[in-house]
Protein backbone atom coordinates (compact mmCIF):
# COMPACT_ATOMS: atom_id res chain seq x y z
CA UNK A 1 0.00 0.00 0.00
CA UNK A 2 1.39 3.19 -1.44
CA UNK A 3 0.42 6.78 0.70
CA UNK A 4 1.40 9.62 -1.89
CA UNK A 5 0.69 13.34 -0.73
CA UNK A 6 1.47 16.53 -1.04
CA UNK A 7 3.11 18.61 1.55
CA UNK A 8 6.28 16.09 1.90
CA UNK A 9 8.19 20.14 2.52
CA UNK A 10 10.61 18.07 5.21
CA UNK A 11 11.84 15.23 3.29
CA UNK A 12 11.97 17.85 -0.07
CA UNK A 13 13.98 20.21 2.49
CA UNK A 14 16.36 17.41 3.63
CA UNK A 15 16.97 16.14 0.11
CA UNK A 16 18.54 19.93 -1.31
CA UNK A 17 19.99 20.59 1.77
CA UNK A 18 18.00 23.54 2.71
CA UNK A 19 16.32 24.69 5.32
CA UNK A 20 11.80 24.36 5.10
CA UNK A 21 11.48 27.98 5.52
CA UNK A 22 13.47 28.29 2.55
CA UNK A 23 11.00 26.47 0.22
CA UNK A 24 8.02 27.90 -0.81
CA UNK A 25 5.66 24.37 -0.68
CA UNK A 26 2.76 25.05 -3.61
CA UNK A 27 2.12 21.27 -3.55
CA UNK A 28 -0.08 21.35 0.04
CA UNK A 29 -3.47 22.30 -0.44
CA UNK A 30 -4.09 23.67 2.92
CA UNK A 31 -5.63 27.40 3.94
CA UNK A 32 -2.51 29.87 2.60
CA UNK A 33 -3.42 32.49 5.37
CA UNK A 34 -1.49 30.69 7.98
CA UNK A 35 -2.65 29.73 11.63
CA UNK A 36 -5.67 30.69 12.66
CA UNK A 37 -5.46 33.73 15.23
CA UNK A 38 -5.14 32.61 18.97
CA UNK A 39 -4.97 28.67 17.81
CA UNK A 40 -1.66 28.40 19.15
CA UNK A 41 -2.81 29.90 22.38
CA UNK A 42 -5.22 27.64 22.64
CA UNK A 43 -2.92 24.91 21.95
CA UNK A 44 -0.27 25.90 25.03
CA UNK A 45 -3.30 26.00 27.05
CA UNK A 46 -4.19 22.26 26.58
CA UNK A 47 -0.65 21.09 27.79
CA UNK A 48 -2.03 21.86 30.89
CA UNK A 49 -4.74 18.87 30.31
CA UNK A 50 -2.33 16.48 29.37
CA UNK A 51 -1.68 14.10 32.04
CA UNK A 52 -5.54 13.56 31.82
CA UNK A 53 -7.35 11.21 29.63
CA UNK A 54 -9.09 12.86 26.57
CA UNK A 55 -12.91 12.82 26.45
CA UNK A 56 -13.36 8.95 25.51
CA UNK A 57 -16.41 10.01 23.00
CA UNK A 58 -15.25 13.72 22.33
CA UNK A 59 -18.97 14.62 23.51
CA UNK A 60 -17.87 18.13 24.14
CA UNK A 61 -16.69 18.57 20.64
CA UNK A 62 -19.45 17.07 18.79
CA UNK A 63 -22.08 19.50 20.90
CA UNK A 64 -20.16 22.07 19.73
CA UNK A 65 -20.36 20.76 15.96
CA UNK A 66 -24.02 19.92 16.27
CA UNK A 67 -24.78 23.52 17.75
CA UNK A 68 -22.81 25.13 14.81
CA UNK A 69 -24.39 22.96 12.22
CA UNK A 70 -27.95 22.47 13.53
CA UNK A 71 -27.44 18.56 13.79
CA UNK A 72 -28.20 15.97 16.52
CA UNK A 73 -25.08 15.22 18.66
CA UNK A 74 -25.64 11.30 17.63
CA UNK A 75 -25.89 12.50 14.04
CA UNK A 76 -22.03 13.49 14.52
CA UNK A 77 -18.52 11.64 15.18
CA UNK A 78 -15.65 12.67 15.50
CA UNK A 79 -12.38 11.28 14.84
CA UNK A 80 -8.62 11.55 13.83
CA UNK A 81 -8.37 12.78 10.63
CA UNK A 82 -11.01 12.42 8.22
CA UNK A 83 -9.32 9.32 6.54
CA UNK A 84 -9.82 7.33 9.41
CA UNK A 85 -13.51 7.13 8.69
CA UNK A 86 -12.52 6.52 4.58
CA UNK A 87 -11.08 3.34 6.10
CA UNK A 88 -13.83 2.46 8.71
CA UNK A 89 -16.94 3.08 5.89
CA UNK A 90 -14.68 0.53 3.99
CA UNK A 91 -15.12 -2.10 5.89
CA UNK A 92 -18.62 -1.45 8.02
CA UNK A 93 -20.31 -0.34 5.36
CA UNK A 94 -21.85 -3.51 3.19
CA UNK A 95 -21.26 -3.08 -0.52
CA UNK A 96 -21.68 -4.94 -3.85
CA UNK A 97 -18.86 -2.79 -5.01
CA UNK A 98 -17.23 0.30 -4.66
CA UNK A 99 -17.77 3.25 -7.01
CA UNK A 100 -15.27 6.22 -6.64
CA UNK A 101 -15.18 9.33 -8.71
CA UNK A 102 -11.94 9.73 -10.70
CA UNK A 103 -9.35 11.96 -10.15
CA UNK A 104 -9.36 11.91 -6.41
CA UNK A 105 -8.17 11.61 -3.32
CA UNK A 106 -6.32 8.60 -3.04
CA UNK A 107 -7.34 6.92 -0.32
CA UNK A 108 -10.63 6.09 -1.21
CA UNK A 109 -8.64 3.68 -3.15
CA UNK A 110 -6.71 2.75 -0.13
CA UNK A 111 -9.44 2.29 2.11
CA UNK A 112 -10.83 0.19 -0.13
CA UNK A 113 -7.74 -2.11 -1.06
CA UNK A 114 -7.26 -2.28 2.99
CA UNK A 115 -10.95 -3.72 3.35
CA UNK A 116 -9.85 -6.17 0.83
CA UNK A 117 -12.75 -4.46 -1.62
CA UNK A 118 -12.88 -4.56 -5.52
CA UNK A 119 -13.16 -0.88 -6.66
CA UNK A 120 -14.64 0.29 -10.13
CA UNK A 121 -13.53 3.92 -11.45
CA UNK A 122 -16.25 6.55 -12.49
CA UNK A 123 -13.79 9.01 -14.84
CA UNK A 124 -14.18 12.19 -15.07
CA UNK A 125 -13.32 13.38 -18.82
CA UNK A 126 -11.05 16.44 -19.42
CA UNK A 127 -10.36 19.05 -19.88
CA UNK A 128 -13.08 20.06 -17.36
CA UNK A 129 -13.80 17.26 -15.28
CA UNK A 130 -17.21 18.18 -14.28
CA UNK A 131 -19.61 15.33 -12.45
CA UNK A 132 -22.23 14.73 -14.91
CA UNK A 133 -24.92 13.45 -12.11
CA UNK A 134 -27.18 11.92 -14.41
CA UNK A 135 -23.89 9.36 -16.10
CA UNK A 136 -23.59 8.53 -12.25
CA UNK A 137 -26.70 7.58 -11.94
CA UNK A 138 -27.35 5.79 -14.88
CA UNK A 139 -24.23 3.41 -13.83
CA UNK A 140 -25.01 2.23 -10.46
CA UNK A 141 -26.42 -0.76 -10.31
CA UNK A 142 -27.71 -0.86 -6.66
CA UNK A 143 -25.84 -1.72 -3.25
CA UNK A 144 -22.62 0.08 -4.05
CA UNK A 145 -20.53 2.25 -2.24
CA UNK A 146 -19.98 5.62 -3.60
CA UNK A 147 -17.20 8.05 -3.14
CA UNK A 148 -17.30 11.42 -4.31
CA UNK A 149 -15.50 14.79 -3.04
CA UNK A 150 -17.12 17.44 -3.35
CA UNK A 151 -15.15 20.31 -4.42
CA UNK A 152 -13.10 17.76 -5.60
CA UNK A 153 -9.02 17.33 -5.39
CA UNK A 154 -7.30 17.13 -7.22
CA UNK A 155 -9.65 18.82 -10.13
CA UNK A 156 -10.78 22.06 -7.91
CA UNK A 157 -14.40 21.22 -9.51
CA UNK A 158 -18.01 20.95 -7.74
CA UNK A 159 -20.89 19.38 -8.49
CA UNK A 160 -24.14 21.37 -7.31
CA UNK A 161 -25.53 19.89 -4.22
CA UNK A 162 -28.84 20.70 -4.51
CA UNK A 163 -28.42 18.07 -7.38
CA UNK A 164 -26.17 15.52 -5.35
CA UNK A 165 -28.85 15.35 -2.60
CA UNK A 166 -31.38 14.68 -4.82
CA UNK A 167 -29.31 11.73 -6.57
CA UNK A 168 -28.87 10.01 -3.31
CA UNK A 169 -32.31 11.01 -2.47
CA UNK A 170 -33.68 9.08 -4.97
CA UNK A 171 -31.05 5.85 -4.76
CA UNK A 172 -31.82 4.73 -1.15
CA UNK A 173 -30.33 1.76 -2.72
CA UNK A 174 -26.98 3.11 -2.79
CA UNK A 175 -24.52 4.55 -0.04
CA UNK A 176 -23.25 7.82 -0.57
CA UNK A 177 -20.09 8.85 1.09
CA UNK A 178 -19.30 13.07 0.13
CA UNK A 179 -16.61 14.68 0.83
CA UNK A 180 -16.53 17.99 1.73
CA UNK A 181 -12.91 19.02 3.08
CA UNK A 182 -12.60 21.93 0.39
CA UNK A 183 -15.94 23.13 0.60
CA UNK A 184 -15.01 26.00 3.56
CA UNK A 185 -12.57 27.35 0.58
CA UNK A 186 -15.81 28.49 -1.27
CA UNK A 187 -18.90 30.05 -0.51
CA UNK A 188 -21.15 27.22 -1.49
CA UNK A 189 -23.72 25.41 0.45
CA UNK A 190 -23.35 22.48 2.47
CA UNK A 191 -25.28 19.01 2.46
CA UNK A 192 -25.53 19.48 6.22
CA UNK A 193 -27.76 22.33 5.51
CA UNK A 194 -30.30 19.04 4.04
CA UNK A 195 -32.35 16.94 6.03
CA UNK A 196 -30.25 13.63 6.82
CA UNK A 197 -30.52 10.58 5.09
CA UNK A 198 -29.42 6.96 6.10
CA UNK A 199 -27.34 6.41 2.75
CA UNK A 200 -25.57 9.29 2.88
CA UNK A 201 -22.38 9.74 5.05
CA UNK A 202 -20.59 13.50 4.66
CA UNK A 203 -16.86 14.10 6.11
CA UNK A 204 -15.69 17.54 7.04
CA UNK A 205 -12.23 18.26 7.41
CA UNK A 206 -10.24 20.67 10.16
CA UNK A 207 -7.00 20.15 8.30
CA UNK A 208 -6.87 22.16 5.54
CA UNK A 209 -9.19 24.98 6.10
CA UNK A 210 -7.60 25.62 9.39
CA UNK A 211 -4.08 24.01 8.64
CA UNK A 212 -3.65 21.97 10.99
CA UNK A 213 -2.90 18.64 9.57
CA UNK A 214 -1.25 17.69 12.36
CA UNK A 215 -3.50 17.45 15.07
CA UNK A 216 -5.39 15.01 12.66
CA UNK A 217 -9.59 16.23 13.26
CA UNK A 218 -12.26 15.20 11.38
CA UNK A 219 -15.91 14.52 11.51
CA UNK A 220 -18.08 12.52 10.06
CA UNK A 221 -22.10 13.12 10.27
CA UNK A 222 -25.39 11.06 8.74
CA UNK A 223 -28.31 9.77 10.50
CA UNK A 224 -28.53 8.78 14.01
CA UNK A 225 -29.20 5.14 12.23
CA UNK A 226 -26.18 4.95 9.80
CA UNK A 227 -24.14 5.96 12.60
CA UNK A 228 -25.00 3.32 14.89
CA UNK A 229 -22.80 0.72 13.87
CA UNK A 230 -19.44 3.47 13.79
CA UNK A 231 -20.48 5.28 17.36
CA UNK A 232 -21.20 1.74 18.92
CA UNK A 233 -17.51 0.11 18.06
CA UNK A 234 -15.59 3.14 18.09
CA UNK A 235 -12.62 2.80 19.79
CA UNK A 236 -12.11 5.50 22.47
CA UNK A 237 -9.75 8.38 22.96
CA UNK A 238 -9.53 8.36 19.24
CA UNK A 239 -8.99 12.28 19.33
CA UNK A 240 -6.71 13.38 21.60
CA UNK A 241 -6.75 16.00 24.23
CA UNK A 242 -5.36 19.66 22.34
CA UNK A 243 -7.19 18.33 19.32
CA UNK A 244 -10.28 18.27 21.30
CA UNK A 245 -10.08 21.96 22.66
CA UNK A 246 -8.86 23.39 20.07
CA UNK A 247 -11.69 21.96 17.67
CA UNK A 248 -14.01 23.54 20.15
CA UNK A 249 -12.16 26.91 19.58
CA UNK A 250 -12.31 26.50 15.92
CA UNK A 251 -15.86 25.94 15.91
CA UNK A 252 -16.60 28.42 17.91
CA UNK A 253 -14.73 31.28 17.29
CA UNK A 254 -13.55 30.24 13.64
CA UNK A 255 -15.89 31.59 11.07
CA UNK A 256 -13.90 35.28 11.13
CA UNK A 257 -11.20 33.47 9.05
CA UNK A 258 -12.93 31.62 7.03
CA UNK A 259 -14.71 34.76 5.48
CA UNK A 260 -11.50 35.67 5.31
CA UNK A 261 -10.02 32.83 3.63
CA UNK A 262 -12.59 32.69 0.85
CA UNK A 263 -12.49 36.11 0.25
CA UNK A 264 -8.64 36.01 -0.25
CA UNK A 265 -8.89 33.23 -2.68
CA UNK A 266 -11.36 34.77 -4.46
CA UNK A 267 -9.35 37.63 -4.62
CA UNK A 268 -5.97 36.60 -5.51
CA UNK A 269 -6.68 33.37 -7.72
CA UNK A 270 -8.59 35.74 -10.55
CA UNK A 271 -4.96 37.00 -10.55
CA UNK A 272 -3.36 33.96 -10.50
CA UNK A 273 -5.33 32.27 -13.22
CA UNK A 274 -4.75 34.86 -15.82
CA UNK A 275 -0.74 34.59 -15.13
CA UNK A 276 -1.60 30.75 -16.06
CA UNK A 277 -3.68 31.50 -19.10
CA UNK A 278 -0.89 33.50 -20.35
CA UNK A 279 2.41 31.38 -20.32
CA UNK A 280 2.80 28.75 -23.13
CA UNK A 281 2.04 25.12 -22.45
CA UNK A 282 0.07 25.04 -19.59
CA UNK A 283 -3.64 24.35 -19.62
CA UNK A 284 -5.16 25.53 -16.22
CA UNK A 285 -9.01 23.83 -14.87
CA UNK A 286 -11.73 26.20 -14.27
CA UNK A 287 -12.42 24.80 -10.51
CA UNK A 288 -13.88 26.80 -7.33
CA UNK A 289 -11.17 25.78 -4.31
CA UNK A 290 -7.60 27.19 -3.23
CA UNK A 291 -5.64 24.99 -5.41
CA UNK A 292 -5.44 24.84 -9.22
CA UNK A 293 -5.01 21.15 -11.40
CA UNK A 294 -3.33 22.19 -14.63
CA UNK A 295 -2.35 20.21 -17.80
CA UNK A 296 1.33 20.30 -19.43
CA UNK A 297 0.42 20.64 -23.53
CA UNK A 298 4.10 20.05 -24.62
CA UNK A 299 6.82 17.35 -25.04
CA UNK A 300 8.15 18.51 -21.45
CA UNK A 301 6.59 16.06 -18.16
CA UNK A 302 5.27 16.89 -15.00
CA UNK A 303 8.34 14.78 -13.43
CA UNK A 304 10.81 16.87 -15.30
CA UNK A 305 8.64 20.10 -14.36
CA UNK A 306 8.66 19.46 -10.80
CA UNK A 307 12.54 18.52 -10.60
CA UNK A 308 12.79 21.78 -12.45
CA UNK A 309 11.00 23.87 -9.91
CA UNK A 310 12.29 22.06 -6.93
CA UNK A 311 16.13 23.45 -8.01
CA UNK A 312 14.40 26.42 -8.04
CA UNK A 313 12.58 26.06 -4.37
CA UNK A 314 8.94 25.85 -5.37
CA UNK A 315 7.16 22.61 -4.57
CA UNK A 316 4.44 21.90 -7.35
CA UNK A 317 2.14 18.73 -6.76
CA UNK A 318 3.09 15.65 -9.76
CA UNK A 319 -0.78 14.35 -9.73
CA UNK A 320 0.75 11.35 -11.47
CA UNK A 321 -0.66 9.00 -8.29
CA UNK A 322 -4.05 10.21 -8.59
CA UNK A 323 -5.78 7.79 -10.78
CA UNK A 324 -7.69 8.79 -14.16
CA UNK A 325 -4.64 11.49 -14.79
CA UNK A 326 -1.53 10.90 -16.94
CA UNK A 327 1.98 12.41 -16.24
CA UNK A 328 1.22 15.63 -18.06
CA UNK A 329 -0.86 16.92 -14.79
CA UNK A 330 0.00 18.61 -11.64
CA UNK A 331 -1.62 20.89 -8.82
CA UNK A 332 -0.17 23.87 -7.72
CA UNK A 333 -2.34 25.98 -4.51
CA UNK A 334 -2.21 29.39 -3.76
CA UNK A 335 0.09 31.03 -1.05
CA UNK A 336 0.40 34.33 0.07
CA UNK A 337 0.58 36.86 -3.29
CA UNK A 338 4.65 37.46 -3.08
CA UNK A 339 4.69 33.55 -3.54
CA UNK A 340 2.04 33.67 -6.00
CA UNK A 341 4.34 35.72 -8.36
CA UNK A 342 7.68 33.85 -7.88
CA UNK A 343 6.00 30.12 -8.45
CA UNK A 344 4.45 31.76 -12.07
CA UNK A 345 7.85 33.58 -12.85
CA UNK A 346 9.60 30.29 -11.87
CA UNK A 347 7.51 28.26 -13.98
CA UNK A 348 7.33 31.01 -16.99
CA UNK A 349 10.94 30.41 -17.07
CA UNK A 350 11.08 26.27 -16.54
CA UNK A 351 8.44 26.27 -19.60
CA UNK A 352 10.89 27.94 -21.99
Amino acid sequence: MSFIHGGNIIAKAQELGVGVADLIDMSSNLTPLGPVPGIEDVYQAAFTEIGCLPESTSLSLRRAFSRKFSCEVEEVIAGNGTTEFIYDLAVKVEASRVVIVNPTYSDYRLGCEYAGLQWYSFSLSSPHFQLSVHRLEAELQGGELVFICNPNNPTGTMVDVARLYELVKIRADVNFVVDESYLPFTDQPSLLGFPRLDNLFILCSSSKIYGIPGLRLGFMVSSRKSLVPFLSKQKPWVVNRPAQLCGEFLLLQGDDYIYEVVAYIQRVKSVFMEGLHALDGVVPVAGVTNFILCQLTGSRSVAVLQKEMLQQHIMIRNCQSFDSLSGQYFRISLQDEEKNGKCLQVLEKCLL
